[in-house]
């Protein structure tokens, strides 16, 4: 019975030990945070603007940010990349998108994702999703 006893503490703060060590790697910050962005229609296009903030703990080399349209279903329905900016992006610095694109009828709002210029996707905040006016 106390065998049984002491295993039951033992496996309780193992337990407890993984999950308090699972909870500090998800608090890494965002490495960037999404500032503003606004999607609209214009006869044939979709044009799309928005601002950025590196906010990691580290400057990123390069920036790309990836859209992601999706359809009423929230089905991707089409995914454009832009370049934000080419060179190193340091730490509190901003930077701004323009992206013009064909008009896709079934695209009603879209989410923001971003990569390095390795490919290596980053943690944003405020990703939406926004719709597309």
């Amino acid at each position: 019975m106390r065998f049984a006893a002491i295993a039951l503490l033992l496996v309780s703060l193992f337990t407890l030990a993984a999950q308090q060590k699972q909870k500090q790697k998800q608090k890494k910050p965002p490495d960037v945070q999404v500032l503003e962005t606004r999607a609209r229609r214009e006869d044939t296009r979709i044009t799309l603007d928005g601002k950025v903030r590196v906010t990691g703990d580290k400057p990123l080399k390069g920036l790309v940010s990836g859209l992601d349209f999706r359809s009423p279903e929230k089905e991707v329905v089409t995914t454009q990349k832009t370049v934000v900016e080419e060179e190193t992006l340091e730490i509190g610095r901003e930077g701004a998108y323009h992206v013009e694109m064909a008009d896709t009828a079934r695209a009603v709002r879209y989410e923001i994702r971003a990569f390095d210029f390795h490919e290596k996707e980053l943690r944003v905040s405020n990703t939406g999703p926004f719709p597309i006016e």
